[in-house]
């Protein structure tokens, strides 16, 4: 046999596995592709969700049986307590007023 003749040849198995191979890359290459299209939509949805409402606000931390409204009418503002707490919730970026102990929310500054 000439150097010329020598071609690769596969047998049915080896035909198979290739084509499995080829199938896995291809896969990983879409899967990933989604994947990182998905993070970066979901990191760019994060920090929109971190802009600011213009509201000077201090830190406090929920206590035992506090609820949203009981923080707010403990900060003493002179302001109407459901004004104060829907600060609370726009400031927080909170989808609802529950409150757990030993949560810590930015409050307005008094």
């Amino acid at each position: 046999m000439s150097a010329q003749n020598q071609e690769l040849r596969f047998t049915t198995r080896g035909r198979r596995a290739l084509r499995l191979l080829r199938t896995l890359v291809f896969a990983f290459v879409i899967v990933g592709g989604a994947l990182f299209v998905a993070t970066q939509s979901f990191s760019a949805a994060a920090v929109a969700d971190t802009e600011t409402v213009g509201i000077e606000a201090d830190a406090v931390v929920v206590g035992e049986g506090e609820s949203l409204w009981a923080v707010a009418a403990n900060l003493g503002l002179d302001r109407d307590t459901r004004d104060v707490v829907s600060d609370i919730v726009d400031i927080n970026h909170l989808s609802s007023p529950v409150v757990h102990p030993g949560q810590s929310l930015d409050v307005p500054r008094r």
